[in-house]
């Protein structure tokens, strides 16, 4: 991920972070900062530290100024990337729903729903678009029923 930010002050912010190590850089205006620990950074001789994370917004606080470097999640984007998992966790717990429409539950469907609300959310950070962002969130959430449908049927053809 990377994120761009033009800031009167200390000019273009880049903030880059591998999705995969966690690893973290800023840059302003070209010159990458200097890590002190995790989280902290000597930035034009000033000490700055980041907040947040890649799913609810990154800010650089620099002398208390808060710099906001990677935008806060809204709250259709939790809304919606939450949606496969409620429904997991409610239909396919209660087994008068799941002989109408099987989906597994539990461990297995809190798993599978855990999994789609970050997959949801990590393709909405991606979006500018609200439109777009609640589109991913319907889409995520309808292949994630499907795939606990599939996967409740397969349990119930192998118990029988």
């Amino acid at each position: 991920m990377r994120e761009v930010v033009q800031h009167p002050v200390y000019g273009e912010i880049v903030y880059t972070e591998s999705f995969w190590a966690g690893k973290k850089t800023i840059a302003i205006d070209g010159v990458e900062a200097k890590k002190i620990s995790k989280k902290e950074y000597v930035i034009n001789g000033k000490r700055g530290v980041l907040k947040g994370s890649y799913f609810t917004g990154i800010s650089l606080y620099i002398e208390g100024e808060a710099i906001q470097v990677s935008p806060k999640t809204k709250w259709y984007e939790f809304f919606f990337a939450a949606l496969p998992f409620l429904f997991l966790m409610t239909w396919g717990n209660i087994a008068t729903l799941c002989e109408i429409f099987p989906v597994v539950g539990g461990l297995i469907g809190g798993a599978l729903g855990g999994a789609a609300v970050m997959v949801s959310l990590l393709f909405m950070k991606k979006q500018k678009s609200p439109l777009f962002k609640i589109l991913i969130g319907i889409a995520v959430c309808a292949v994630t029923i499907f795939i606990a449908f599939i996967m409740a049927i397969a349990i119930i053809k192998l118990m029988n």
